[in-house]
């Protein structure tokens, strides 16, 4: 697995160091560089979410373009160590929660808290955007949430009510989607 430059900001240009993991899949630098050009600048009390963290490239790269805090989501051991280590050789450990954890435990347990920024990158092959989705949407979120969601494809019709599309990019079968919560 190759390592994942930081592609903007104030940690830009230094590396997270990733681990050959079968269900790893970090966002496609490009995608990212698209990501953050949509985001770009963030509000410096800016609260981001990263569930199925993973590399936590996609965190990072929000706490590197101004973000104030993330929490991390992670819930393979493997990964979660590596995202721990990463986080300390930045110097973000200050900036970072880490949970090893599932995102639907975190969803489940945590109450009265609400993200500003959250990216919701779930392995492909699972139904984890229909089941998380709208409690992540009435619990976590507020009106102007922002929630970036990378799908194989997925139906969001279902969700027009609370989701505005702003955005959306391709690469590949990832389909990657900008939304802001109405409420």
């Amino acid at each position: 697995m190759p390592n994942i430059k930081i592609v903007s900001g104030r940690l830009g240009g230094r590396i997270i160091k990733t681990i050959s993991n079968a269900s790893l899949k970090p966002t496609p630098s490009r995608i990212k560089e698209q990501i953050f050009s949509w985001l770009r600048p963030l509000n410096s009390d800016c609260k981001c979410l990263d569930l199925f963290a993973g590399s936590g490239s996609l965190g990072i790269e929000a706490l590197s373009n101004g973000a104030k805090s993330v929490v991390f989501i992670e819930q393979n051991q493997e990964l979660y160590n590596s995202l721990y280590k990463n986080c300390k050789e930045l110097d973000i450990l200050q900036e970072v929660r880490l949970f090893k954890q599932s995102a639907e435990n975190y969803i489940r347990r945590t109450k009265d808290e609400t993200f500003d920024l959250i990216f919701l990158d779930p392995p492909y092959n699972k139904d984890y955007i229909h089941k998380l989705l709208l409690k992540i949407i009435n619990n976590f979120s507020r009106n102007g949430t922002l929630i970036y969601i990378e799908e194989s494809n997925f139906d969001f019709s279902d969700f027009n009510d609370s989701l505005t599309l702003l955005k959306e990019t391709t690469s590949g079968k990832s389909y990657g989607r900008l939304f802001e919560v109405v409420k």
